[in-house]
């Protein structure tokens, strides 16, 4: 299991390298269109919908990695009066009735409208520029797929922490650092 683990941390990581990297495109394309427009006043018809396509796959793509390190929003201040064994299996439980589920049919409909997209050439209907949806619905699916990924990663890290096997992925950071010395 630590292998599947750590097979997923790395896949995490590379999205969310490929996120920074979108970043970077998203900056360039915002850079452009404001000189472009600006200084030439000739706007750009593709400088938006190269924002929104990099800015929703970067998004998602940078999810499993923030989730890797604890670092999506969490209402839980009632859970963190609990014991961290009890706040795993809350996880536990969060994650297998709510979490998987909501990302299967999340992939399922990304998926679907990624195959329509392909095999329909379909276009941009709000777009003067018209660009393929397929690329967009494909970084989509990669990004619910990672994101699905490190969901069920750390949902086995709450389980091996709720049964005692491993550090809570919720203990604070010296705990699970004297752990790993001693292992």
């Amino acid at each position: 299991m630590p292998r599947f683990l750590l097979i997923v941390d790395k896949i995490s990581l590379v999205l969310a390298v490929l996120a920074g990297a979108l970043l970077l495109i998203l900056i360039t394309d915002m850079i452009y269109e404001v000189v472009s427009r600006r200084a030439f006043s000739a706007p750009t018809l593709w400088a938006y919908d190269i924002a929104y396509m990099a800015n929703g796959m970067g998004f998602l793509f940078a999810a499993g990695y923030t989730l890797r390190k604890n670092g999506h929003i969490r209402i839980d201040f009632l859970s963190t009066r609990l014991p961290l064994r009890c706040q795993d299996w809350i996880n536990v439980a969060v994650y297998i009735f709510l979490i998987l589920p909501a990302f299967s049919f999340f992939i399922i409909g990304a998926y679907n409208e990624c195959l329509e997209a392909f095999v329909t050439d379909k276009l941009d209907p709000a777009s003067p520029w018209k660009p393929l949806l397929w690329p967009l619905y494909a970084g989509l699916l990669i990004g619910f797929v990672g994101l699905l990924l490190q969901s069920i990663a750390e949902c086995l890290r709450h389980l091996r922490g709720a049964l005692g096997f491993a550090c809570s992925p919720l203990a604070p950071a010296e705990e699970i650092s004297e752990a790993n010395d001693h292992a």
